[in-house]
C-alpha cells in the first residue's frame, strides 16, 4: 500500500510526526487504528514513504483531523480552527447587512466600464 521514497525535497511534506506530537498519539496507535503494519507506519512516519491522498486520508481518519490539515503544522490548523469558530460566532451574532443588493451598488458591468473611460 505504501510508496517508498524516490525522491527527497528540501522541507517537510506534511506534517504527520508534528500531528502525532500534538495528540499525543504514537506509531502503535496508528499501527491499532489503521491495521497497517509497524514497519509501514514506521516508514511513513519517518517519511520513508512519499504520501498520497489515500494515505493522508487515513492517517486523518486515525488522528480525527481533517486531511488538509495534515499539510500544515497543527499549530497553524488549530489557529484556523479557532478563527473559524469565533468567525462562526460572530456571523450568528450579527444580523446580515443586506438583504439583497443595495440599489446604490453599481453593476459590474457599468462600474468596469466607468474605469476603463
Amino acid at each position: 500500500m505504501a510508496r517508498k521514497v524516490t525522491s527527497k525535497a528540501a522541507g517537510p511534506d506534511w506534517f504527520l510526526p508534528e500531528w502525532m506530537g500534538a495528540l499525543n498519539v504514537r506509531a502503535a496507535g496508528l499501527v491499532n487504528e489503521t491495521g497497517m503494519s509497524k514497519s509501514t507506519i514506521s516508514d511513513i512516519v519517518n517519511g520513508r514513504t512519499d504520501y498520497y491522498r489515500a494515505l493522508v486520508n487515513e492517517m486523518a481518519r486515525a488522528l480525527r483531523v481533517e486531511p488538509y490539515e495534515l499539510l500544515m503544522h497543527p499549530d497553524e490548523a488549530f489557529a484556523l480552527r479557532r478563527l473559524r469558530a469565533d468567525a462562526l460566532r460572530i456571523a450568528a451574532d450579527q444580523p446580515a447587512q443586506w438583504k439583497e443588493k443595495p440599489a446604490d451598488l453599481p453593476e459590474w458591468d457599468s462600474a468596469r466600464s466607468a474605469n476603463n473611460n
